[in-house]
């Protein structure tokens, strides 16, 4: 079998003892017409005669221009079925048909019925098109065809409505919704949706519009996605249906989709989504035209993109960035977003210099004001201790009841931790004698806290559960540093030997007796630090 289409052949088809005509492949004559039912009409031979039946189809069956329901043909009948008509002719008419090649089961002689025209007959025209930067407008000066002028005037107006409605989107889901606004205004588009591929290369829709309004499902050809995907060329047919792409596309025979337009949405070469319009009401709908405002649109919706993403970045980095910053120093947090130390996630073994500072009495102290004065306390004195950490330049470990707990070393080591954990351990009894001031001047009792400090090798990294964990530190030198914390007494500090030798000079420190701490063999050696040394005098 064959059919008068694009090219203008005309197919003639011998009636057998019973042939189906519709829109279905099954069909013994396919009409690819989105008028056409899938079950459209059949002829069947009665004796000598051959009877038409419309079979239930959606938009009728009619012989020489009136409806039927069954009809006995005669010689010369104009069957009409959507927008496609047939001539039925009888008996022998002087010799074989031509033969039509790849169609099985011909016979010469006999009734037939002849395919004069069919709703695709006007030819697609098909158009591919490479997009182009947003920016290449060239001087005045440069232009010698009027044509030429019109076209960059038709880029520099579309990157003007482009930015006056959607450069004030700042996240993806609003932004290609203004992206399909922007696209109905400029082209008498249907419907219309953006669809991203995944990780596998599946497409699945974010946005969609309907020029009227109301939800509809909108098919989208797979061949249509795979050329535009695999080309990053744009894409125009005038007639979906008879489009060879579209062959094996019965969504959009289905759909009654006439002319339909696709383009790529690219960032830095990478395909991050498509642009799909359809009309499906009359065929080319689109023009070659449409298609270079809808690549411009593409265009300038793949700059906003960008800008959408980076925009998105820089939210994220804050957010990381004041996550950080509760608990590394600013230099280490600006290090950690930029990806410049090491794996954290790398657990290691490393010396650190760590600290302990804790509020003598406050259990008593608790118990003697109310909750809200605690808790009011207990901020203000944190955020104080923070504040001593982060200008030393350590990181702030957490916060243990009333304890703050805070390392120098990694993931940002410097030469003199232990000096810079001293020198902050000083600047906290002083912060602590001006939160007291306050204190004490609105009527409530002094605080007191006791410090302590040890130098050493601890095991530092992310630890916790799947769900929650944290960078910290533990071993004997963080424990050693703890025990030290609990024997200073208020207002003191205290730092191990280790801590003291390689904080080097600078320091007024008084050594005092060997000390036993739980989960140490041997004493330690303390030293109570007093204050910076005032002369330069070298420790004996």
């Amino acid at each position: 079998m064959t059919a008068r289409f694009a090219d203008g052949t005309t197919g003639e088809f011998p009636l057998g003892e019973l042939m189906t005509v519709g829109r279905h492949p099954a069909n013994s004559l396919r009409l690819v017409d989105r008028e056409v039912s899938k079950e459209h009409a059949s002829i069947e031979r009665m004796g000598r005669d051959y009877i038409l039946r419309d079979l239930g189809s959606s938009n009728g069956t009619f012989v020489n221009g009136r409806r039927v329901a069954e009809a006995r043909l005669r010689e010369g009948d104009e069957i009409s079925l959507g927008a496609s008509k047939l001539i039925f002719h009888t008996g022998d008419v002087g010799g074989a048909f031509p033969p039509v090649p790849g169609v099985a089961g011909q016979r010469t002689g006999g009734a037939r019925v002849t395919v004069v025209a069919q709703a695709h007959s006007i030819p697609a025209f098909l158009a591919q098109m490479e997009q182009e930067a947003p920016q290449n407008f060239r001087p005045a000066e440069q232009f010698q065809e009027f044509t030429t002028l019109k076209r960059e005037y038709e880029k520099l107006r579309i990157a003007y409505e482009f930015h006056r409605q959607v450069s004030q989107q700042g996240n993806q889901e609003d932004l290609f919704e203004e992206i399909l606004s922007v696209a109905f205004q400029l082209l008498a588009a249907d419907h219309g949706v953006i669809l991203k591929p995944d990780a596998k290369g599946e497409f699945s829709p974010v946005a969609v519009k309907h020029r009227k309004g109301r939800p509809e499902n909108v098919m989208v050809s797979d061949t249509v996605l795979r050329k535009v995907a695999e080309t990053h060329k744009a894409v125009l047919t005038a007639d979906a249906i008879i489009d060879e792409r579209f062959s094996s596309s019965e969504s959009i025979v289905a759909q009654g989709i006439r002319s339909a337009m696709a383009v790529p949405l690219l960032s830095k070469g990478r395909l991050e989504a498509v642009l799909f319009l359809d009309s499906r009401q009359q065929t080319n709908a689109f023009s070659e035209k449409d298609l270079t405002i809808l690549s411009g649109i593409a265009a300038q919706a793949a700059i906003a993109l960008e800008n959408a993403a980076l925009a998105e970045q820089i939210r994220t980095e804050a957010i990381t960035r004041a996550e950080l910053s509760r608990f590394l120093s600013r230099a280490v947090a600006e290090a950690v977003i930029r990806g410049e130390t090491e794996d954290l996630r790398q657990s290691r073994l490393a010396e650190v210099t760590c600290l302990f500072a804790d509020i003598r009495g406050f259990t008593t102290l608790s118990e003697n004001e109310s909750p809200q004065e605690v808790v009011s306390m207990l901020n203000e004195f944190f955020t104080l201790m923070a504040g001593v950490v982060f200008r030393h330049e350590g990181n702030l470990d957490k916060f243990i009841g009333d304890c703050v707990m805070a390392v120098w070393g990694p993931p940002s080591s410097h030469p003199d931790d232990p000096a810079r954990a001293l020198r902050a351990a000083l600047e906290m009894q002083d912060a602590v004698e001006v939160l007291n001031g306050t204190r004490q001047a609105v009527g409530k009792p002094p605080i007191e806290v006791g410090i302590g400090l040890n130098t050493g090798l601890a095991v530092v990294g992310y630890m916790g559960s799947t769900e929650r964990h944290e960078f910290t530190a533990i071993g004997d030198a963080v424990n050693t540093a703890s025990r030290l914390c609990g024997l200073a007494r208020g207002g003191e500090v205290m730092a191990t030997e280790s801590t003291v030798q390689k904080a080097g000079n600078g320091f007024d420190v008084e050594a005092r007796p060997p000390v036993q701490v739980k989960g140490k063999e041997k004493g330690v050696l303390p030293y109570r630090v007093l204050g910076l040394e005032i002369t330069n005098t070298p420790r004996q």
